[in-house]
């Protein structure tokens, strides 16, 4: 018979030990929040400032850009301002990937020594830095004259600091610490939806706060957030690295699941399976050999990561490595060249407001993350597809959104482009799944690093090249760029395609792993 538990028994459980895997969502969520609060709201107050303080239109003018009330005269001034401003955009791309691609050369292998948590400090600290410089410019721009490119420059801390490559190295690195291969496609998913949330969330509510406040307000609010994450991470994340120190020779058992509890007859029981690993020590240090103190820039983090990587692997893991992080370069490829020119499209296109804008980009995450979901749960669950034809068939899902986005010329076009890219959602996590499953967590760093280096050096051609396009198309369908993205989307269909045939030569060895 079961009966009710007292306060006192449940104290006594050791529930860290069965939370510990979600300490990084909170961050995560706070992080991508922030930044769609105030992402489209400071793109458009950029836009501002360059008409007032650059061009020297009038205000009345320069406000009425942001307005269903398009006027000749205006789609002009909109016109000659977009293409000075995605010059601007492309500057601050290029500045924000420089210093996160040299420093992707030794995160890896430094992180896989020494731990994830310092690579999260300096990484939120970076973000905050540069959040609360723009607070400063933006809160002047409300009383001054300023020049739009100083936001460009205070990107300046979280560029130093390594940005998202830092960020994200260390972030999916947490998250191999903490799961096991059958928990891991899940656990994925899972933070799929914490990004839905983050971001469907801080896009709807921006508009509306926007409205009712500033671009000063917005952005304040959202260097709030920031600061603190970074403190939730000072103070209360625990290191993960060598928090299930037995995971690389039980690559099938998984720390979140060694706590069994059992209610019956009023006694309560914290049972343990045997060989599980214990408690996740506290980080004072992870014991490292002498030979592998060295500093953060020391060479022989890259000869270590490049090792890795290059290592011929049996059943040609190597291949399947490589295969999945060109897949995923291109796949960044098309983000970063799209986030340069997707708002400026959008306005010139189809002149959506903030408002309207921030709803599309609301239902643009929204859909792929239910997608995401339920596609997975069903196709998964229900008709057992494997990691490897998820991926396939969420880079089908891209091929045609981008394609319908490259024709629309109506704003319930866009919608349509956004239906038929519902399983595009999918594709990162499955992708991170395979690597993972393939290699032991002691690798996980390297590889997720060497991923980060070849997509940090994707800005340097993406924006450009984007930016290039959007230019020369602008009076004929700014929306052409979008076959280029279906194009390179192609080509990682193939790719993953020839991973799926690997795993199909050796289906007997990839038939847990990749299943």
């Amino acid at each position: 018979m079961v009966e009710k538990v007292s306060l006192a028994q449940l104290k006594n459980l050791q529930w860290g030990r069965f939370f510990n895997m979600f300490y990084i969502e909170p961050v995560i969520f706070m992080l991508l929040f922030a930044h769609m609060l105030s992402g489209t709201v400071m793109r458009n107050q950029l836009i501002y400032q360059t008409c007032t303080v650059i061009f020297q239109y009038n205000v009345s003018d320069c406000v009425q850009l942001d307005s269903k009330n398009i006027t000749p005269k205006l789609q002009a001034i909109e016109t000659e301002l977009q293409t000075y401003v995605t010059s601007m955009f492309l500057t601050r791309t290029l500045f924000e990937s420089i210093v996160p691609a040299i420093c992707g050369l030794f995160i890896g292998s430094w992180s896989d020594h020494y731990g994830r948590k310092p690579l999260l400090v300096v990484s939120m600290v970076g973000f905050s830095a540069s959040s609360l410089l723009s607070t400063v410019i933006c809160w002047l721009s409300s009383y001054y004259m300023v020049n739009p490119w100083w936001y460009t420059l205070a990107a300046l801390p979280h560029s130093l600091l390594g940005g998202l490559c830092v960020f994200s190295v260390a972030a999916f690195c947490f998250i191999t610490d903490t799961t096991d291969m059958k928990t891991r496609p899940y656990r994925m998913i899972f933070m799929e939806m914490v990004l839905f949330v983050a971001l469907t969330s801080g896009s709807l509510l921006s508009s509306f706060i926007y409205a009712a406040t500033s671009a000063a307000f917005i952005q304040s609010l959202s260097c709030s957030i920031l600061i603190l994450a970074t403190l939730f991470i000072i103070f209360y994340l625990p290191e993960s690295l060598g928090m299930c120190p037995d995971q690389d020779e039980v690559p099938g058992e998984n720390c979140a699941k060694d706590i069994v509890v059992t209610v019956s007859d009023n006694k309560l029981s914290d049972t343990k399976d045997p060989g599980k690993c214990e408690d996740p020590p506290k980080y004072e240090g992870i014991e490292k050999p002498v030979e592998m103190e060295t500093g953060l820039f020391n060479l022989k983090h890259v000869t270590d990561m490049f090792k890795t990587c290059f290592k011929i692997r049996p059943n040609n893991a190597h291949t399947i490595i490589w295969l999945v992080t060109l897949a995923g370069f291109l796949s960044i490829f098309v983000v970063d060249g799209v986030m340069t020119v997707m708002y400026l499209f959008v306005r010139q296109q189809f002149h959506l407001t903030v408002r309207e804008f921030t709803i599309f980009e609301t239902v643009s995450q929204s859909v792929p993350m239910l997608g995401a979901l339920l596609g997975f749960l069903i196709l998964r669950k229900v008709f057992r597809m494997s990691v490897v034809s998820l991926a396939l068939l969420s880079i089908f899902s891209e091929i045609l959104s981008n394609m319908a986005r490259g024709f629309a010329y109506l704003p319930w076009h866009l919608y349509l482009s956004v239906v038929l890219g519902v399983f595009r959602s999918i594709q990162g996590p499955m992708c991170r799944t395979i690597v993972s499953n393939i290699v032991p967590a002691s690798d996980t760093g390297k590889l997720f690093a060497i991923g980060n280096i070849v997509q940090s050096f994707a800005p340097f051609v993406a924006a450009p090249l984007y930016t290039a396009i959007y230019k020369s198309s602008l009076e004929r369908n700014p929306g052409e760029f979008n076959f280029l993205s279906s194009a390179l989307y192609l080509i990682a269909f193939i790719l993953i395609g020839w991973v799926m045939r690997i795993k199909f030569k050796h289906q007997k060895f990839y038939a847990e792993t990749l299943k």
